[in-house]
């Protein structure tokens, strides 16, 4: 299994946490639940994966003590960190997250109804879309040296005190691979196959965006980066470099001229009811009914980040009152 490939009859197993167990500990979250793409839920205390044992220790050790110890610092911390030359660090850290979260589907089935047939959510995964994260994740176990370009988008943005009480959030977005980890009052967005193209076409929205995002904003700011990375026009490709006599590797990218697609709104709404669904029924759209607010999200025109001039909404939305 990864990171090393041993089989289990080959080394010692145990079970890796797909949520790092001290974030776990951390927003005390062990018996909350995460929504599977088939819409069941999993706690996320078993929400584990295989692992050898001594790859459990060595990300203990290399990653996680380190990301850890970074992130209790909050926003500027992890700023800090990621501009004195360890974004790579921050990415590998989330990579492995996202990639365990689609490892982990190839267990669960893709139908409630086992009368439905007895497929797997990952059935239909095209594993050769993960092959790029699965090479780079593994940089702390094989050492193998990666090239700026080779790594995507990443972005740290402070959280506001959201509408509803969690300060934990996890989300991503398969297709587009881009993920979204938030961590009380700041939060990271990762596209992971993009060679940073778009957060470069994202720059001047971002700019725009003067104040602490909610969990409900900070969702459609993935979107924004899932939806650019969907319309590049020709992708970076990845290749590693290997010296025999030397052993050791080089993970580099071919970085065409990225421009975009004509962009289509449709595939942003459904990328956007996607990452708002499960918390939409925690918010109240004052005059407008929960229907009228899925078609307009699905229409791809509405946004809860900006006004009709353009300008940032500072006002947070409203939690939906509580049935006595």
């Amino acid at each position: 299994m990864f990171p090393c490939g041993a089989q289990p009859e080959a080394k010692q197993f145990n079970d890796e946490h797909v949520v790092p167990e001290w974030l776990l500990r951390r927003f005390n979250i062990f018996g909350h639940s995460i929504t599977l793409p088939n819409r069941a839920k999993v706690r996320y205390d078993r929400y584990t994966v295989p692992c050898c044992a001594d790859c459990n220790s060595l990300m203990g050790e290399v990653v996680e003590q380190p990301i850890s110890s970074v992130v209790q610092g909050g926003a500027q911390a992890i700023n800090d960190f990621a501009s004195a030359g360890n974004l790579l660090k921050l990415f590998v850290w989330m990579g492995l997250i996202y990639l365990k979260t689609h490892l982990k589907d190839r267990y669960h089935r893709f139908h409630l109804d086992e009368r439905k047939g007895i497929d797997k959510i990952a059935d239909d995964y095209d594993w050769e879309h993960l092959h790029h994260i699965h090479s780079v994740v593994r940089c702390f176990y094989n050492d193998c040296v990666v090239d700026r370009e080779a790594i995507g988008s990443f972005l740290s943005v402070p959280v506001r005190t959201p509408e509803t009480d969690d300060r934990f959030d996890f989300a991503d977005l398969y297709m587009a691979q881009t993920m979204l980890l938030r961590l009380d009052d700041v939060a990271m967005v990762s596209v992971f196959n993009d060679s940073g193209a778009a957060l470069r076409y994202f720059w001047q929205t971002l700019e725009k965006i003067t104040g602490p995002l909610s969990s409900l904003r900070l969702r459609e700011l993935m979107v924004h980066l899932a939806y650019l990375n969907l319309h590049l026009k020709r992708r970076p490709v990845f290749h590693t470099e290997c010296d025999i006599i030397n052993e050791t590797c080089h993970i580099v990218a071919t970085v065409p001229e990225l421009d975009l697609q004509k962009l289509d709104r449709k595939t942003r709404g459904a990328l956007l009811y996607e990452a708002v669904r499960d918390v939409l029924p925690k918010i109240n759209f004052p005059g407008r009914t929960s229907e009228e607010v899925v078609v307009a999200i699905k229409s791809g025109t509405l946004t809860f980040l900006f006004d009709d001039e353009g300008n940032f909404i500072a006002k947070p939305w409203s939690p939906r009152p509580k049935k006595r």
